[in-house]
């Protein structure tokens, strides 16, 4: 996972820095270095208060030369040019990933109508999307480990798994295939194009990182925008079987575009000249720092899927027919699109974590207060416009956040330990759908309340951790 970031060359202490990224070889001159534990004014901070030898940037920016490529192939990224269309590739893969993941409640409440009625319960159905969304972050180091052979290798090969995973979903007679194909084979595919995504977009972008992150992963939303009515087309004059099959190719197409877009900066001899290794440091846990991370975002995480998953269930509930119910939902998507390109750029202005922490909160409030009250369709409306706005940050976030809090020197395994800890997240839906089961006449008022206070809690956890990094609750970070 290369990433890169702006040459250094002196700052004020008369500092030279070059960094064998990978190897994590440090060589340093220096007449005067501070080894400090606070943040700079870019919001780059080292955690553990790590010696200069373990541990050195200059403004978060670390030279990575000798040895390796070239300068010339290593200079400042460039912010921009051929970075946008690798933002392109980058939405197409969230389009396809995260589309097909988040329409998986149309899905299910089809076959608890048709295959399988009567075969499988609403547990066993909504844990199918949990699967998914474990073998997309449990899987993702095994692509690390693969990085060798570049990005565009990564990505089409997770397009092939991931399609295959949907079309031969459409074959499922039993539940326990829908975990195979549409669960595991779907998200082990994912889990190649969410990591070539995260690695390669921070070779192109500095400052304007979280903004192209946030833009890329608006197709996550504007992915379920088109795929929620597209589905439930698809199932209404094809059925089941045939809504897989077309939905699988659809994918095939937009991913074999993505693949050619797709693009590492990084020369070929770099990546041939890395070992295979484990992407896994377990030094990286005792960064106390990132733990906190780990556990704030994980937390808040597991308050996303439940509304996302049940809310075709819940406006069939309150007499919503089918049609105004993909509506709903492509309405959320939609609006969780447009506020993450927002929030990303307000992201690079007010600080990342600032910012995830912000949107937790809000998302949190929404799912208290209104989705209780939403008995109608105009209700419903609101909480999907102000929650999906709000609550999907973590996809836009959570690498440039995970990247400020070990350094960029640790980020490939930073960002293989955040998704595999993402994977506990997944727990949200089954412990929804228990606490539904618990629940009087089935009632959702204890799913609301959950995914509310779980969003609370990981905002709290989060600001104890930007105290902890800044000595402010209100400065940039």
């Amino acid at each position: 996972m290369a990433l890169l970031s702006n040459q250094a060359t002196k700052d004020d202490n008369d500092l030279t820095v070059v960094t064998h990224y990978d190897n994590i070889d440090i060589e340093k001159s220096a007449t005067e270095a501070n080894d400090k534990s606070s943040s700079n004014e870019n919001g780059d901070h080292n955690p553990r208060n790590i010696s200069e030898k373990n541990y050195l940037e200059i403004n978060g920016k670390e030279n990575i030369t000798d040895g390796q490529p070239s300068k010339d192939a290593l200079n400042d990224a460039p912010d921009g040019g051929y970075g946008w269309a690798v933002v392109v590739a980058a939405f197409f893969a969230n389009v396809t990933l995260f589309g097909t993941v988040c329409v998986w409640g149309i899905f299910s409440q089809a076959y608890a109508t048709s295959t399988l009625e009567g075969k499988s319960t609403t547990l066993e159905l909504m844990t199918i999307g949990s699967v998914m969304f474990v073998s997309l972050n449990v899987l993702s180091p095994i692509s690390v480990l693969l990085v060798r052979f570049g990005t565009r290798f990564n990505y089409a090969l997770g397009s092939i798994l991931m399609c295959l995973g949907v079309v031969l979903a459409s074959f499922s007679t039993e539940v326990w295939h829908l975990y195979l194909t549409q669960g595991l084979l779907f998200g082990f595919g994912g889990s190649f194009l969410y990591m070539s995504v995260a690695s390669v977009i921070p070779q192109w972008f500095t400052t304007r990182r979280a903004t192209a992150m946030g833009i890329s992963s608006a197709g996550t939303g504007l992915g379920t925008v088109a795929m929620s009515p597209l589905v439930n087309y698809l199932i209404l004059k094809y059925g089941l079987p045939w809504a897989y099959r077309i939905l699988g190719f659809f994918l095939l197409g937009i991913c074999t575009v993505g693949t050619i877009l797709i693009k590492d900066r990084l020369p070929k001899s770099h990546r041939k000249n890395k070992p295979i290794k484990s992407p896994i440091q377990v030094s990286m846990f005792k960064m106390l720092n990132f733990d906190i991370w780990l556990v704030g975002s994980v937390v808040g995480l597991m308050g996303y899927l439940p509304p996302v998953f049940y809310l075709p269930k819940y406006a069939a509930s309150i007499g919503i027919n089918e049609t105004d119910a993909s509506n709903l939902l492509s309405i959320m998507s939609a609006s969780n699109a447009a506020f993450r390109i927002i929030l990303g750029f307000g992201a690079d202005k007010i600080g990342r974590l600032n910012m995830f922490i912000i949107s937790s909160a809000l998302s949190g409030i929404f799912a208290f207060v209104i989705w209780p009250l939403a008995n109608s369709y105009n209700i419903l409306l609101v909480f999907c416009v102000l929650w999906g706005g709000t609550s999907g940050m973590y996809y836009a976030l959570a690498a440039p956040i995970t990247a400020t809090v070990v350094g960029m020197k640790n980020i490939s395994s930073g960002l293989s330990i955040t998704f595999i800890f993402g994977a506990i997240a997944a727990m949200g839906t089954p412990i929804s759908a228990a606490i539904q089961q618990a629940t009087p006449n089935n009632e959702y008022i204890g799913i609301q309340m959950f995914t509310g206070a779980i969003y609370i809690l990981g905002t709290f956890i989060c600001l104890y951790l930007k105290f902890r990094l800044t000595g402010s609750l209100v400065s940039k970070y």
